[in-house]
């Protein structure tokens, strides 16, 4: 798959798996403003991404990511930093992701 540039002052989002047929596309370039959470993307990711989005992804109007969801800014569990108010600044990476399962119980 071939990566989008990312230009300084943006946020690279990487959409991995079962994820990705939510959005219709892996991976997008987002214009970093100053002050600008997970949160902050993920209203304007809604925007743009298909019907399933909120259903799926992200609640605007409550403000919540689907609990199912792995969520990394720059390789760090969004849940273990501020979750939907976690700071995004230009050159950050976010990946979302499905939940995954596997492995053997012996």
């Amino acid at each position: 798959m071939p990566r989008e540039s990312v230009a300084a002052g943006q946020i690279h989002v990487n959409v991995v798996g079962a994820a990705a047929s939510v959005f219709g596309r892996r991976s997008y370039a987002v214009e970093a403003r100053p002050g600008m959470t997970l949160r902050d993307l993920f209203c304007e990711l809604s925007r743009d991404a298909g019907p399933g989005f909120k259903a799926k992804v992200y609640d605007p109007g409550k403000g919540t990511l689907n609990e199912h969801l792995a969520v990394f800014v720059n390789a760090r569990e969004a849940r273990t930093l501020r979750g939907p108010d976690t700071a995004l600044a230009p050159g950050d990476v976010v990946t979302i992701m499905p939940p995954m399962a596997g492995g053997r119980a012996d």
